[in-house]
Parts: C-alpha cells; structure tokens; sequence
C-alpha cells in the first residue's frame, strides 16, 4: 500500500497533444506530428482518434548516447510494429525484439541519466539509463503504480557495424515511455469477467494501445485470454480455458472465432463480449461463432451494440440488477429512515423504517442496508458493539459482535457483512513499568520521567466477514494488520474492496488515503490485499462510496482545498474527476449507487443530492445518507 504521487493526467486524453522528448543537440528526437488513424465524423472520440508521431530514425554519425535518446524518442512511434525503433538495432536483434512486453513510464525526458562505458577496442560500449519510476503497464494492460524511491536501470549494449555506426546489440524487450507519450499512445478500457457466483460481471481496467488498426483485435484477444494478474484470484470467465480466437472486423461489425474442445457458456461469453465491446464507438455489433457455427442470441440481430440491449443488463457489472429500484437510507435523531424518489425533479418521500431501526432506541454511529434492502447492520454509538435487525414491523436489533472497537460496515451481493475492528494499541498496558523506570533514571538525568506519554501509537486493524450477516470469522487481511481502517467498503459485486487509512505508520502522506484491494473468497476463509493506490492526486481522502463496477465516489481534497465531491476511476492513472459540493457547508460523508445521483451528508445535519455533480440540493435534514451496499 505505497502512496505514488506521480500520475497521468486526465486532461491529457482530451488534449491528445503530442510531447516532444529532449535530446543532444545533434540527435533530431522526432518528425512531425499527424493525425491517426480514425474516422473523421469520430475525430473527437477518445477511442477513435489519436496523434502519431513520425519518427525521425538514426542519425549518421551519432554517439553512444545519441543513439540510445534517439532510440528512446522512436519507441512513441507505433508505426509498423516499431519498425523506425528497430532500425537502431543490429539486423541480427530486431526480429527478435517484439517491443510488445511491459512498459516502464518515467516523468519526463529531463529525469533520465544516461552514462557511457565504452569497450577498449573502441567498437563497443554499454549505455547505462536510469530515472525514477512512475509505473508499469504489464504485459495484460494493467497500470501498476510504482513503489516510492522506485528507479528504472536498464542497460543497453551496443557495437558498431560495418559502416562505422553505433547499433544496439542487446536490451530489454520492453518500452521505455514518458507521462505524456502513454497518455498520447495509450486509451484506458474495461475487460469483464465475472464475480463469485457470475451473477454479476465484473470490469478488469487495462490501458491499450490507441492505434486503430487492430484494437478490436486485441481487445478481444486480451478478454479471451483472461483477467490480469491482479484481478484473476477474485473473477471467473465463461471463455474455455482452451481456447483459440481469431478477430476481424468490418464495417462495424466484430466476428469473434473460437476454437474449443470443451464449450462453454454461450450466453456468459457474449455478455463479456457485449459489455466489453460497446466501449469502442465504431463497434456496432459482434458475430460469436463457435467451431465453426453461429451462436444464435434473442433479438434482432441488426441491433446496434451501442443501444440498450436488456439482454445483456441481467450481469450489468454495476453489481445491482436493473430491477432493482434503490431507495436510501439516513439517520435523524437517532432512527433511521428512508428516501425513495431520489431523482433531482424535487418529489421525495420520507419513510421512518419500520421495526428498531425506526424506533432510535439503539442510536448508530454508522448503519449499512443489504442489496436486498431488508435487512440494516449499524455500529451502535460508542463504536463497541455491531448489531442488525429486519426491517419489519417488530423486528429487534440482535447483537452480532461486541467487544471491540468498530469503525465501519458494508454489505456484499451474497448478504454477506463485512465489519472493521480498530485493535490498535496505545501502549497504555506496560506505560506504568515504563513509567517507574523512567522516574528512577530521571533521578540520575535530570528530566521529567514522562516519556511514556509520548508513546506513539501502534495502529492495527481486523477485518471481519458474517456470512448471511451471522457468525463472524476473520479475514485475512495482512496488509491492514499494521494499519488503522477508517473505512471499508466492498464492492456490490463482491470482488473488491476499497479502504481509507487513517493513520499515519508510512509517514504523514498516508493518512486519509484512498486504496483498492481484490476479495479472494475460500472455501474455509476469505482474504483481502493486493492493494493498489487510488486518488494519489487528492492530499486527502474522508468518505468513499462504490458508484459503479469501474468508478468510487469520494469526498476529498486537494491541496489547499476545502472537502468536495470527486469521482475516482479504478484504472490507477486517471485524475479524480470533481462533482462540486454544496456551497455554504462542508461535506461529511457520501454515498452513491449505479444510476442514482450522489448523496451527501454535511456538517449541519442536511442531506444533499447532486444529478449533474455541479449543483447540489437540499432533500432532507438528517446525517450519513447510504445507498444500499
């Protein structure tokens, strides 16, 4: 869990400017920049327009390091499969070298050191090329933040050839990109795969070239060949193990051959394909065909991909169905409540819930409502005891947990609940020893004898899963057993979690960051971890809620600034995205749900609502709105 404050920009992927690497002054680090690819009635779509830059290829007479910052420059030129890197290679290496491995991004060309060491016969040399790192796109896609202090060295050989030109001889079989060239060259996309019990499909973030030629192709292919490493643990795909795909596409149309010796789940594989596909806007439907023989979906099958298709919506990877209608929840002096209608055209109705929830008698710090909204789990005020009642007339609060000291709550798509306990330790229990050491060699010092006060405190954290909200086990979490949890919040599809820290064991920047783990869930017991950073671009993070499958919406900071809304993609690299805040009062809490406006509680006891995260409304008078999750 390393905070990385390096990261792509979002603006960037509007922009699409083309930056040009700074080299020695006798090395041209690139030709001119042109438009790619892409239809021109789409020539302002993300996935459908680009800038190339043209390389400019070895100089003549060019040194040991001119060589390799003009090789450098040329791996932003996807031309032919890197063809104008590969004329940098001795003819021997450049069929060897794919250029299709992962990708190492540092922050600018004015951070990379190049050092020479050159043979004695004159005829050979190692280049040496280090700079910071700001992360790594592997192999499948995935962006990878990062750790702190992480460096790229990496060593080129090169030789001369038989015409006196330095070439390179040997090197890494990756790229080597700034920032802004993966911003240029790369488009953020989503793989689906499936949850737990595939009730739900799942988004796999993963950033993709943006050339046009073959994206289909590999998005296809990438899909096929299954989730990345992060994600695979925790996800399941209908796509035989076995199988051989071949891609074409024509006139907006995509026909996915499979070769398979075991079959499989036709409809699964064609909500992936669906879901997956109608993220490229010239895709306007997809053929599936199987050993040879169609695969007949309902419908017509003249229907644009782009269109709502209620076919596929049953596995929406927004983890809720599409028939659910999604009311929420808050609390008002101490019973809880719900708000249906809560669209921006000013018709919302308040009910008291029904059963203790309504009562008040057991007031929460924090309360939770079931998928199924039927059932509400809330921390009791004091934090030392969690407890859950039916939302039904007559229905008490049965105590789950106690003992402990809880921060925070969640349920799942399985009715499963999840629940953080603070075991951090203040060194209280040995503080008197200590204290009566200190006393007697304060004798000898001098000093006061109470350093015991300043014992830091040693955050620690539990988390715990209640299968259909009963008998809790613990999870296992070792990336959190260190740490202090001030929220915890599972996806509604079950194969994620996202966290806030609150303390600050890794240094001060860690305190109120955003970070998302995979769920693994066992047979015996389930774990939490892999934990990637998100919002490195927001000094501090209060609340977080799960908008969709692919996107958290948070209430932050950036520097300087006061609390407000911002929407948090999961791919890593891109910018939170600010939804405003309410004027005249500071955000205290948030909630969102696919398809619903974003919720708020403020710090005066009003609950607000945004449709078009610019302006915010009053709806109620109340604190910690939920949707249900």
């Amino acid at each position: 869990m390393t905070v990385r404050p390096r990261r792509l920009r979002s603006a960037a992927w509007a922009a699409l400017l083309a930056v040009v690497l700074s080299s020695c002054a006798t090395v041209p680090t690139g030709g001119p920049v042109v438009e790619g690819a892409g239809r021109q009635d789409e020539a302002d779509d993300l996935y459908e327009s680009f800038v190339r830059m043209l390389p400019a290829g070895p100089q003549k007479g060019v040194g040991e390091e001119g060589l390799v910052r003009g090789f450098l420059s040329d791996m932003r030129s996807y031309e032919d499969h890197h063809k104008a890197a590969r004329e940098y290679l001795q003819p021997e290496r450049r069929e060897k070298w794919s250029g299709e491995g992962a990708v190492l991004i540092y922050p600018d060309m004015d951070e990379v050191s190049l050092s020479v060491d050159s043979g004695a016969d004159g005829k050979t040399a190692e280049v040496r090329v280090r700079s910071p790192q700001v992360a790594t796109l592997d192999p499948t896609g995935q962006y990878l933040p990062a750790e702190q202090g992480q460096m790229i060295d990496v060593t080129f050989d090169l030789a001369k050839n038989d015409e006196g030109e330095w070439r390179i001889v040997n090197l890494p079989d990756k790229l080597l990109l700034g920032e802004k060239d993966v911003e240029r060259l790369y488009r953020p996309l989503n793989l689906y795969f499936y949850n737990l019990d595939h009730s739900s499909l799942v988004p796999d973030p993963v950033f993709l070239p943006a050339r046009s030629d073959r994206r289909e192709m590999r998005l296809v292919k990438t899909l096929v060949n299954g989730p990345t490493d992060w994600l695979v643990p925790a996800v399941g795909s209908a796509f035989p193990e076995d199988a051989k795909v071949d891609v074409a596409f024509d006139s907006g149309k995509v026909i996915v051959e499979l070769r398979t010796d075991t079959g499989g789940d036709e409809f699964g594989m064609g909500a992936q394909l669906a879901w997956t596909l109608k993220q490229l806007p010239r895709v306007e439907g997809f053929t599936l065909r199987i050993n040879d023989e169609d695969v007949e979906f309902p419908g017509d099958a003249d229907e644009n991909l782009q269109s709502t298709d209620k076919y596929w919506d049953p596995v929406n990877p927004g983890g809720v169905p599409t028939t659910t209608d999604l009311s929420a929840f808050f609390s008002r002096n101490g019973q809880l409540w719900s708000l249906t209608g809560t669209g921006t055209d000013d018709k919302h109705a308040e009910a008291r819930l029904k059963g203790a929830a309504g009562v008040g008698d057991t007031p929460l710090k924090q309360h939770a409502v079931s998928l199924d909204q039927r059932r509400i789990a809330g921390i009791e005020a004091g934090g030392g005891r969690v407890v859950a009642a039916d939302m039904t007339e007559g229905a008490d609060f049965g105590t789950l947990m106690s003992g402990g000291k809880y921060t925070s709550v969640s349920w799942d798509r399985y009715g499963n609940l999840w629940v953080v306990e603070d075991v951090s330790e203040d060194g209280k229990d040995d503080r008197a020893d200590r204290a009566d050491k200190d006393s007697k060699d304060s004798k000898d010092d001098g000093s006061s004898g109470d350093k015991a006060d300043d014992e830091p405190k040693r955050p620690g954290t539990k988390v715990w899963l209640l299968r259909g909200g009963t008998d809790p086990e613990e999870v296992d979490a070792p990336a959190l057993r260190g740490r202090e949890v001030k929220r915890l919040r599972v996806s509604r599809d079950g194969t994620r979690v996202a966290v806030i820290t609150s303390d600050a064991s890794g240094g001060k920047d860690d305190a109120g960051r955003l970070f998302v783990g995979r769920v693994i869930h066992g047979e015996e017991k389930s774990a939490v971890g892999a934990f990637l950073p998100l919002a490195q671009d927001l000094s501090t993070v209060e609340d977080a809620s799960w908008r969709g499958g692919d996107q958290l919406a948070v209430v932050g900071q950036r520097a300087r600034g006061a609390n407000q809304a911002f929407l948090v993609s999961l791919d890593g690299s891109t910018d939170a995205t600010s939804a405003a805040a309410p004027s005249g009062t500071d955000m205290k809490s948030i909630t969102a749900a696919p398809g619903q406006p974003l919720m708020c509680g403020t710090e005066d006891g009003q609950i607000m609502l945004t449709g078009d995260r610019i302006s915010w409304q009053r709806v109620a008078d109340g604190a910690n709105p939920v949707y249900p999750g």
